[in-house]
């Protein structure tokens, strides 16, 4: 039965069920937000799209006029780092502590070739704009559903973002990130391997940690977090236990090869690469297992992986993501996932899917 979602025994608290999970994934153009209640059906519960936090904080800097200090988490860029260096040319200075400086790069160096300058101790004598990040503002939340009668009194925060990992001096990004996921699929080839508790985040995933560590401090409750794609595939597993699984997203698409409900293979490149043509054919040779990492970095994207399988390419694929039209007109047997009817919310119900397997071994 695909609805309502069970209710998981809580090693958080033997006492209590998580009965509200407060899921938000938050990708490059929107955060999509479920206020999932075991007691209701995933149709009724409170769901909202909103723009992603760095289109709001673009929009504070585009109106920036002199000097800026900025402060707090690293996040998601967005259009920053573009801003901050036009905003350098006008003649004004950026000043940035070294947490909030890794929204715009891993590397704290390359971040001062733009002209920013990296002060983490504070400037009480500053006369400028400050602007501090976050990605999280649980109060500002908690306002809104109280005008609808909602406590907003959560048993579990979950929340998705996309992190590449503060690189090793001499390794891209994009190697890195995929070096990641690779020894964790593995290490450990199930989809809730990639759910994190705030213990558990390694230490090279400072957005991640950030977010964690705000959303932990202002709910109270405790957290999980996870990469957007994973939590897209988990999203979709309700469709199927065995399929490839691609997310389209506004930055990433990643193909993931699901056999009985375990990863058996992963491909992920940068969306703007990609045209129908071209992921079609990704997508059929990676199928096949006739594709390799680097060509995939070569290429621009990040990696691909393949561990003990090959899935037969005239099997449906199911696709999600906000640029899944990339895929409308494809030549291959595809179905566009929309998981309870909403396909925005993909990412949250994945995200209380992980929940429920991480903590519980009650099945959906």
């Amino acid at each position: 039965m695909m609805y309502p979602l069970n209710h998981v025994a809580s090693t958080l608290n033997p006492k209590s069920s998580l009965q509200k999970i407060l899921a938000i994934d938050i990708g490059a153009g929107t955060q999509d937000v479920l206020l999932y209640n075991s007691e209701l059906t995933p149709e009724n519960c409170i769901s909202l799209i909103l723009p992603t936090p760095s289109r709001n904080f673009a929009r504070l800097i585009e109106r920036c006029e002199g000097d800026i200090f900025i402060e707090g988490d690293p996040i998601g860029g967005g259009a920053i780092p573009s801003l901050l260096k036009s905003h350098i040319k006008k003649g004004s200075r950026v000043i940035m502590s070294e947490d909030a400086a890794y929204t715009l790069r891993n590397n704290i160096n390359e971040v001062r070739e733009y002209g920013i300058q990296i002060n983490s101790s504070g400037l009480n004598d500053f006369n400028g704009t400050k602007i501090c990040l976050h990605e999280i503002d649980f109060a500002l939340l908690k306002e809104f559903l109280a005008n609808y009668g909602e406590d907003l009194d959560i048993d579990l925060v979950a929340i998705a973002v996309q992190d590449h990992g503060t690189q090793p001096e001499g390794t891209s990004n994009r190697e890195f990130r995929f070096k990641m996921i690779e020894e964790r699929l593995r290490k450990d080839n199930r989809p809730e391997s990639f759910v994190y508790t705030y213990d558990e985040i390694p230490a090279c995933f400072k957005r991640m940690k950030a977010v964690a560590r705000t959303a932990k401090m202002q709910s109270r409750s405790e957290v999980l977090v996870m990469d957007t794609s994973f939590a897209a595939i988990l999203g979709c597993l309700q469709e199927s236990q065995t399929s490839l699984f691609v997310n389209v997203g506004n930055s990433h698409t990643l193909a993931a090869m699901i056999s009985e409900g375990k990863i058996e293979g992963v491909m992920e490149h940068h969306t703007s690469c990609l045209n129908t043509e071209k992921l079609d054919d990704l997508i059929a040779r990676f199928m096949k297992a006739e594709i390799t990492s680097q060509e995939i970095l070569n290429d621009g994207g990040h990696g691909a992986v393949i561990l003990n399988t090959k899935i037969d390419d005239k099997k449906e694929i199911i696709v999600t993501g906000p640029n899944r039209g990339i895929l409308k007109n494809s030549r291959l047997n595809v179905r566009f996932a929309a998981p309870h009817g909403n396909m925005m919310l993909t990412g949250p119900y994945g995200l209380v899917k992980g929940a429920q397997l991480k903590y519980s071994t009650c099945k959906t």
